[in-house]
């Protein structure tokens, strides 16, 4: 998450909402979230309702990874990976890239 702040101009541009989701309760995602002065939104989802819609669900925790979704909430793409540090621009790339898709 550190890399997606430190980044985020990589993303400007893009037609989509960036969120990080976790499992992690409402109050720790917060203290995270300030703790780190991060920007960007994060989504609680203790019940993994969203992980298991976009196949990120592992076991009790949840894969690292890019989801793609569209206006309506449809799962579009999903990809595990941990894409997110050294190699931030081929996580920017594909997002884009299937951003692009829905949106033409």
């Amino acid at each position: 998450m550190v890399q997606l702040q430190e980044n985020l101009e990589l993303f400007d541009g893009l037609e989509a909402d960036l969120y990080a989701i976790s499992t992690d309760t409402p109050d720790n995602s917060k203290r995270l979230k300030e703790a780190g002065a991060f920007t960007f939104t994060f989504l609680t989802d203790h019940t993994f309702e969203v992980l298991e819609h976009v196949d990120m669900r592992n076991d009790n925790l949840s894969y690292r990874g890019i989801s793609v979704l569209d206006k309506d909430g449809n799962h579009i793409y999903h990809q595990v990976n941990d894409l997110w540090g050294d190699q931030i621009e081929a996580t920017r790339n594909i997002i884009f890239e299937k951003v692009g898709e829905i949106t033409k």
